[in-house]
C-alpha cells in the first residue's frame, strides 16, 4: 500500500505515447510496465522474479492500475 500510495502518478501512459505508434494492437499499459520496472530494481529481482511476482504478490497486484486478477 505504501509503493501504491506514494508512486501513484509516477508514470502514466502519456508520458510513453511518443514511443508506440498510432495505429496496431494495444499493448500493456506502459506506465504499469515502467513502474514494474522500478519495482524489479528496487528488489533486485531478475526477469523471471520480477514475472512471478505480478502473478502471485498481492502487494504488486494492488499497484495503481493493476487490478487483482
Amino acid at each position: 500500500m505504501w509503493v501504491r500510495d506514494h508512486l501513484d502518478g509516477l508514470f502514466t501512459d502519456d508520458d510513453f505515447a511518443d514511443w508506440y505508434p498510432a495505429d496496431g494492437r494495444r499493448g500493456l499499459s506502459p506506465a504499469r510496465l515502467a513502474l514494474v520496472s522500478v519495482l524489479q530494481y528496487a528488489q533486485n529481482l531478475t526477469d523471471r522474479q520480477a514475472a512471478e511476482a505480478v502473478r502471485c504478490r498481492l502487494d504488486w497486484k494492488l499497484l495503481p492500475g493493476a487490478g487483482v486478477g
